[in-house]
């Protein structure tokens, strides 16, 4: 008798188990297609994908380049290369290092 109320209860244990193993799976495929979303793209709340236009400073090659968005900073060094940074990243640099356009 007691073999038989273990056996009755470990199905649907059983079967709440491989549903909640298939939901992990699903959420981990979700969150892949979030990363998947490419630089500059966001998820709104509808499941559709937007892109932001929040440059990446750190992509920008050239000053000319950093100097055309109101958002980064050229930021010149004697002992390191001279990069493009946004506002918040070159203001927190140290001035003994660097010389940042304003």
């Amino acid at each position: 008798m007691a073999a038989r109320v273990r056996d009755s209860i470990f199905v649907p244990v059983f079967f709440v188990f491989v549903l909640l193993l298939a939901a992990l799976y699903e959420s981990s495929q979700a969150d892949d297609k979030v990363i998947s979303g490419g630089v500059g793209s966001i998820r709104n709340l509808s499941g559709t994908w937007k892109n932001s236009q929040i440059p990446d400073c750190g992509e920008m090659e050239s000053k000319s380049q950093c100097s055309q968005n109101a958002k980064c900073r050229w930021c010149r060094s004697d002992a390191l290369d001279d990069m493009c940074f946004s506002k918040v990243e070159a203001w927190r640099l140290p001035q003994k290092v660097f010389s940042c356009d304003s």
